[in-house]
């Protein structure tokens, strides 16, 4: 059982219980803090172990254009740009070389 598997059982447990989170982790041997980090973890959805994939259809897409320094309006490189809730941005360009991409995703393997 991996971390966030045993957590969520633990969330769960601590909630039928009736007993205070504190309580609780006493009574499990666990510090109430690192129940805290995993219960606001697991509630933000950022580690449910899920890979979401992201589709990217080429029919209907527009392009997106912003006015340059000079003021005059220039088409947008980007083909599409995925913003993460801590703002990271990922900008894929249109001119991007589909196998340098695939073999970038699959660096993790």
């Amino acid at each position: 059982m991996d971390k966030a598997s045993k957590f969520r059982e633990l969330i769960r447990l601590q909630q039928e219980s009736g007993l205070s989170v504190r309580d609780f982790c006493l009574n499990e041997g666990i510090s109430y803090s690192i129940f805290y980090y995993w219960r606001k973890k697991l509630r933000d959805g950022k580690n449910n172990g899920d890979f979401i994939p992201l589709v990217v259809k080429s029919n209907g897409l527009s392009r997106q254009s912003r006015a340059n320094p000079t003021g005059q309006l220039a088409a947008d490189p980007v083909l599409f740009e995925l913003v993460y809730p801590n703002g990271t941005a990922l900008r894929i360009k249109s001119d991007v070389d589909l196998a340098h991409l695939q073999a970038l995703i699959h660096l993790g393997d």
